[in-house]
């Protein structure tokens, strides 16, 4: 679950789970579903060179209400750019892949047949993000709602290339709704009572 006003524009508001790349490499996952907090609400596989919020990014997302989509950011703390295609929803399999400074973004309805973005203005399926040579890659939700939850699930998550670490997340630009500190009790009772 994440909060955040979007993962957009010159700075993001996201969660991100993530591992280490470095050089050339890819994920995949599937999104099961993403909670409609906004037609807006994102959740998807992202490459980004630091854990900043202005930083460079790439991201092949899947939304609750407008489609898929493409988006990057190609310098630290100018806007991000993106091609969307409407009418698609979760579940969907989304793949970001790394090649040098080439990022190449894909949508598939099976994980085995992929295909482009295909927007308004034509198709984008890769950009040039020049980053540096060991980046973040994983996953990344925003609800597109300040102080809102939006729930997504993922799953059949795969990578390839020189990804090391353990799984590990990060608060991007704001914090999330989650839980309180308070104590918490739990009460269990077998089937005799």
């Amino acid at each position: 679950s994440a909060g955040g006003t979007d993962i957009w524009n010159t700075a993001d508001q996201c969660r991100f789970v993530f591992k280490r790349l470095t050089g050339d490499g890819s994920i995949v996952a599937r999104v099961d579903s993403i909670a409609n907090t906004n037609v807006w609400a994102k959740g998807g596989v992202m490459i980004r060179e630091t854990l900043d919020a202005g930083s460079r990014f790439a991201m092949m997302q899947v939304t609750p209400g407008s489609g898929v989509a493409f988006q990057r950011r190609l310098t630290n703390d100018v806007a991000a750019v993106g091609t969307t295609q409407a009418g698609i929803t979760a579940p969907r399999w989304v793949k970001l892949t790394r090649k040098g400074d080439l990022l190449t973004a894909q949508h598939s309805a099976d994980g085995v047949t992929w295909g482009d973005v295909v927007g308004a203005a034509g198709t984008t399926t890769s950009d040039t993000v020049v980053m540096a040579g060991t980046v973040y890659i994983g996953l990344a939700l925003t609800s597109h709602a300040a102080n809102v939850a939006c729930t997504a699930v993922f799953s059949e998550v795969t990578t390839t290339g020189s990804v090391t670490g353990a799984w590990e997340q990060a608060e991007i630009g704001v914090d999330h709704p989650g839980n309180t500190p308070q104590r918490l009790y739990v009460a269990v009772e077998d089937s005799t009572g």
